[in-house]
């Protein structure tokens, strides 16, 4: 079967940076499957990306479907023939539909009787008649959370559609769509080639746009090219650590990158670091360059999206805008300093948290109650604590965190030194935003994880306390973030502290919440995002449900026994746990109610088999029960499988269900206290 190449291309105006390479792969996903739905085999799927662009590139497209032969069911044969056999008008009409004469109808029987069908082939429809209607579905269905419309059109887009191209081969797809009929006409770099291009076939959209429109499109090609010149321009004077995120935005600034070498004035570098860098990055989108070792100096490197014939004029335009905010920077840190951090406290009274929870001076109250009975649990400094937790959030009223939202905790840190406070408290201070996304770093010392997790806990308990808690996309709190860090912090700094504990005394803070199941739904809260954290890093979901079932309410034990299990996951002796659970579960199903769960009678024993199992589920609840105490829960898996042969044996050679009443009983009584001991651990019934 021949094939063609296709390519579709949106030409917009400047798309948002953050949104290119996404909204650019889901349009790709998006073809592929209304592409694999029209049953139009191909070969591979390329997408590009630019801040003006959007492109697909099919490879070995099938120029027509497949013919099809298709079952067509038709009405029951009492409705299609009449008492003497005489076709109905009913069965006419249905041959007449499907091209057939009345003797190419069969019959055959059904849930709802007898019917009439018919085989129909069908004629596969060629890719360049179905293109329209795939391409209109495909676009139709991306998601874009703010759409704009302009001039007449009565559609919308991310930003508004200049351009279509759309060739199958060398012919153009006929199709109006965002506004416009499709051409074979795109164009290139908005100053370097602003004229039209003509695309004789897809194969070649890339190299037209590279050697005669100064443009790269295929994104991760441009990201490499910035990656090489700004490591290339930096060497000439130090290094650079890249910004991955700032890197992926750059590129989706630039369509043609050139790269070029700033400086700012020494003066600055007495600022702290993270002053300085986020005024290149996130206010130039420029990358700093460091020193041997790792200090800041004072160039940096910005990506242009021309090649200038007066560079200079580039340079000098973002060395004067950075200049001019570091300039701001160094006034308003300065300024700040004049004030001790502690003197800002009560300032916080004037920034409301949460309408309906007060201010971030009560906030502050309640984290600082919560830091110290969570730093008598951990054994860190009370002291050191209580003043770190009080001077948390005090920077929030300082200009230069005004100025600089992100940097907040940063320069508390700095203004907590300057003000001869304890190393201590300054670095609880700056790490209690840690971790700020799912890979961050954590607080390093004990009192910053402290009030880490005051803060935490106090936002989710009064968020749920008063029924905020929003569903969907929907986080202005950032409670999911909130509920990862908690997780989080417990697990990987292997703090066994108990979350429904904190949560009941995070809630004691608050006067009087609306919502009385307020700790209760903040647990279940944040075990599902724990069940969600798991299988986003490969747990199996089996392994996860099967763990939950024991409603531990220390997250750090509940990853010890997940990290049990999926080792045992991988040994032979997994079966035999899951075989034997399952065997108890199937004859407990049907146990009497009346059934005395807590007594063993050895007395009612008929023999060594039943008084063997029960010897060795005594033996095994002692030294489980000490195992569990020392927190060994591979050698819990191991103990426990070791009771396969006793209960195989008594599964095989006693009759469990007895008319006797008192033995079956009995008898019952053994197993649920195996079952018990099972499920103890885990519930092993859900694991195949």
């Amino acid at each position: 079967m021949t094939t063609k190449d296709f390519l579709m291309e949106i030409g917009c105006e400047e798309l948002p940076p953050f949104a290119l390479k996404s909204i650019s792969y889901t349009l790709s996903q998006n073809i592929m499957k209304e592409l694999k739905k029209s049953k139009l085999s191909f070969g591979s799927i390329y997408h590009y990306a630019t801040p003006r662009r959007l492109a697909v590139l099919v490879k070995n497209l099938v120029s027509t479907q497949k013919s099809r032969t298709l079952e067509r069911l038709g009405p029951n044969v009492q409705s299609a023939f009449s008492e003497d056999g005489t076709p109905t008008e009913t069965c006419l009409g249905f041959a007449r539909s499907c091209g057939v004469s009345i003797n190419q109808l069969q019959t055959k029987m059904t849930e709802k009787g007898k019917f009439l069908y018919c085989y129909i082939k069908q004629s596969g429809q060629s890719a360049y008649a179905l293109l329209p209607k795939l391409i209109q579905s495909a676009v139709k269905n991306l998601s874009i959370s703010k759409t704009m419309r302009w001039d007449s059109m009565s559609g919308s887009f991310i930003r508004p559609v200049r351009w279509i191209v759309m060739l199958l081969d060398k012919k153009i797809v006929p199709i109006t769509i965002l506004g416009h009929t499709a051409k074979r006409k795109t164009f290139g770099h908005r100053f370097h080639h602003p004229k039209a291009i003509f695309v004789p076939q897809p194969h070649d959209y890339q190299d037209l746009l590279l050697n005669r429109g100064k443009v790269l499109a295929d994104f991760d090609r441009r990201r490499e090219k910035i990656r090489k010149l700004i490591e290339k321009t930096a060497s000439s004077k130090g290094e650079t650590a890249i910004d991955e995120k700032l890197l992926e935005e750059v590129t989706g600034m630039v369509e043609w990158p050139v790269a070029f070498l700033g400086c700012f004035k020494t003066e600055f570098l007495s600022l702290p670091s993270e002053i300085l860098i986020t005024v290149m990055q996130d206010c130039q989108r420029c990358f700093p360059i460091k020193n041997e070792k790792g200090a800041l100096l004072p160039h940096f490197i910005l990506i242009s999206n021309i090649e200038s014939k007066n560079p200079k004029y580039i340079v000098e335009g973002n060395e004067r805008v950075i200049n001019s905010r570091l300039s701001d920077a160094s006034l308003f840190y300065k300024r700040d300093l004049k004030t001790p951090l502690k003197d800002q406290l009560l300032k916080l009274s004037g920034i409301v948290f949460q309408k309906r929870l007060g201010t971030l001076l009560e906030k502050t109250t309640r984290m600082s109650k919560l830091s110290i009975f969570i730093a008598n649990k951990i054994k860190a400094d009370e002291e050191l604590t209580k003043k770190a937790a009080s001077l948390a959030k005090c920077d929030l009223v300082s200009k230069t965190v005004c100025e600089f939202p992100r940097l907040q905790g940063i320069i508390g840190y700095y203004y907590t030194l300057c003000n001869k406070e304890s190393e201590t408290v300054a670095q609880a201070i700056r790490d209690h935003y840690l971790p700020r996304f799912s890979e961050d770093d954590l607080p390093k010392n004990l009192e910053g994880i402290c009030v880490a997790l005051a803060d935490r806990l106090d936002t989710l308990v009064g968020i749920i306390g008063i029924n905020s808690l929003y569903t969907g996309n929907k986080d202005p709190f950032a409670l999911r973030r909130a509920a990862l860090g908690i997780l989080r912090i417990l697990i990987e700094k292997k703090l066994p502290l108990d979350l429904l504990v904190l949560l009941k005394k995070t809630e004691e803070n608050y006067i009087d919440l609306p919502n009385k199941n307020a700790v209760f739904q903040t647990f279940e809260f944040i075990i599902e995002r724990l069940r969600s954290w798991y299988l986003e890093k490969n747990v199996h979901s089996e392994i996860v449900t099967a763990i939950l079932a024991v409603r531990s309410t220390e997250p750090l034990d509940f990853d010890r026994r997940i990290k049990a299990l999926q080792y045992f996951q991988a040994l032979p002796e997994i079966r035999i746990l899951t075989t034997v659970n399952k065997r108890l579960n199937n004859i407990l199903k049907k146990k009497p109610i009346d059934i005395t769960i807590n007594k063993i009678d050895f007395s009612l024993f008929d023999s060594d088999i039943e008084r063997d199992l029960t010897k060795e589920l005594t033996a095994r609840i002692r030294s489980i029960g000490n195992l569990y105490k020392q927190v060994q829960y591979k050698r819990v898996l191991d103990e426990l499988a070791k009771l396969k042969d006793p209960i195989d044996r008594f599964f095989d050679r006693v009759v469990i269900m007895t008319d006797d009443k008192k033995k079956r009983n009995n008898r019952l009584a053994v197993l649920i206290s195996l079952q018990r001991l099972f499920t103890t651990m885990a519930d092993f019934s859900v694991l195949s």
